[in-house]
């Protein structure tokens, strides 16, 4: 029964009288007025609620779009980027293999020059070879131009990801700063204006709550995914070095002419009692060589060849360092060429008609040699001829001293830098000349010979021990000192030329019976 319904029922039973019934009546109307405008206050308050909330919703929905599509810009960028300097580098890598290919090629012709061994086509070889040298090495300095372009992008890329997408979007959903105030007054009020709106509004709020946690993780996820935070590290390889020994063995050789150049290593030339020919090799490799075996590699770079005729080692590369002990069969042979570019020459107990020997750097040595003509070129590095017999001498230096003790004919020595010291065993000089610029010459003859000599000095002094030598002629100025001298044998016939000079040092004439 509705209240107005009761109210008018107890007038007609005579429990109110009409008045007490008006006054209920109005104050009924007047508390369903207020109802229903509390309704209505209600309602209005719930939707305000349920907008400002889908506000909220929409508003971040649509920042996080557009980090996410900021991001994938950004990953975009820096993936064509880094496709970009991968290939710059992958292109360098080739340049630079060809270069090296292209260098080593024509540090073999440079090796050969340098070994008085470079014919006309090599020479043309090579020059082509320095044209296409200089076009990539041209290239090579546009990639790393390019490269460090391509770098310096790649950069900044990442570090707009890194310091402005992880930090500034998230400072840049641009959330007003009384949001939670607004929203704990909104929520007051409806709690307030009823319990059923409460539970809205707190539904609301673990809905928006989520939306953030969701978001928050969304971002994270995408900037690892799409960002390289780690910085790349380039091992640079060092010098590969590899070493193996090897045994040439051909029987019966019939050959006499040997001709061995070498750029880096050592020569070592015996005699035994075999028809056969033996070399014993110790190879050192520096650097990666495609190839099976270092012995394929070896001989890759070299060039052997041993006929009827002739014996040839040719191992011009630099990279293949080559310790070689050659055993020749003792017999004697027509022709010896040994040169080499680093390392030392040493010949024993040879029998041959000419022998020439030329080291850039190294010692070399000759033990027990015959020859009719012995001819060195040295540049840096010491020459010493001991127990040897040799009709004639021609020896050159630059730099290391000279030193003979043996039977020889005819001197022609000279230096630069260095000591010249020469003993005659056997009375079969014949002529003796020696020039040096810096240095002592030491000339020691023996007794029996017949000897008409001139030694100058600019800087220095003569030191004269020969017995029985007549002056014909003698300078002692500080700057110029001069001697000219004759001795006469009974002994021998012949008689001994010598003509000595040396710009700064001295000269020591001495019998070689003296000590």
């Amino acid at each position: 029964m509705r209240e107005r319904d009761r109210i008018i029922e107890l007038v007609k039973k005579g429990v109110i009288s009409s008045e007490e019934a008006l006054v209920l009546l109005e104050n009924l109307d007047i508390d369903t007025e207020k109802q229903q405008e509390q309704a209505e206050d209600s309602q209005e308050e719930q939707c305000q609620t349920e907008e400002a909330v889908s506000s909220i919703e929409d508003k971040y929905q649509a920042d996080y779009e557009q980090l996410e599509h900021i991001l994938d810009e950004l990953a975009t960028r820096a993936n064509r980027a880094s496709a970009e300097l991968d290939g710059i580098q992958e292109e360098m890598v080739h340049t630079l293999a060809r270069i090296k290919e292209l260098e080593e090629q024509k540090m073999v012709l440079d090796t050969l020059e340098e070994l008085d061994s470079l014919e006309e086509a090599q020479q043309a070889e090579r020059q082509a070879l320095e044209e296409q040298l200089n076009k990539l090495r041209s290239k090579l300095t546009e990639l790393q131009v390019e490269k460090e372009t391509a770098e310096d992008e790649l950069e900044a890329i990442k570090q707009e990801q890194k310091s402005n997408k992880k930090e500034q979007w998230f400072q840049g959903f641009d959330m007003p700063d009384d949001w939670e105030e607004s929203v704990n007054d909104l929520g007051q009020k409806m709690t307030e204006a009823s319990t059923r709106l409460g539970k809205k509004v707190s539904q609301a709020g673990s809905q928006l709550g989520r939306f953030f946690k969701e978001t928050v993780k969304n971002v994270s996820d995408t900037v690892s995914d799409n960002v390289d935070w780690k910085d790349v590290n380039i091992k640079v390889p060092g010098m590969v070095t590899n070493s193996f020994s090897h045994e040439f063995y051909y029987p019966e050789i019939t050959a006499s002419l040997i001709d061995f150049k070498v750029a880096n290593g050592q020569v070592n030339f015996k005699t035994w009692d075999s028809q056969d020919l033996k070399v014993e090799a110790n190879i050192k490799i520096y650097g990666k060589m495609n190839a099976d075996t270092l012995f394929e590699a070896f001989l890759e770079r070299s060039r052997i060849e041993v006929t009827e005729e002739s014996i040839s080692f040719q191992i011009p590369n630099k990279r293949i360092k080559a310790d070689l002990t050659v055993y020749l069969p003792r017999k004697d042979y027509d022709y010896v060429s040994v040169k080499m570019l680093n390392g030392d020459i040493e010949v024993e107990e040879l029998q041959v008609n000419d022998i020439y020997a030329k080291s850039t750097n190294g010692d070399m040595e000759f033990h027990q040699l015959t020859a009719t003509m012995l001819e060195i070129e040295g540049v840096n590095g010491d020459i010493e001829i001991t127990d040897s017999q040799i009709v004639d001498l021609l020896a050159e230096s630059v730099n290391g001293e000279i030193i003979t003790r043996s039977a020889i004919e005819n001197y022609s020595v000279s230096n630069v830098n260095g000591d010249i010291k020469l003993t005659a065993l056997e009375p079969l000089v014949k002529k003796v000349e020696v020039k040096l610029v810096n240095g002592d010459i030491k000339l020691s003859m023996p007794s029996s010979l017949g000897l008409e000599g001139t030694a100058k000095v600019s800087i220095g002094s003569i030191k004269n021990r020969l017995e029985r030598t007549e002056v014909l002629r003698e300078k002692k100025e500080k700057t110029n000192q001069l001697l000219q001298f004759r001795r006469f044998s009974e002994e021998n016939q012949e008689t001994v030329r010598i003509h000595a000079t040396t710009t700064t040092g001295s000269i020591y004439l001495k019998d070689s019976e003296q000590e």
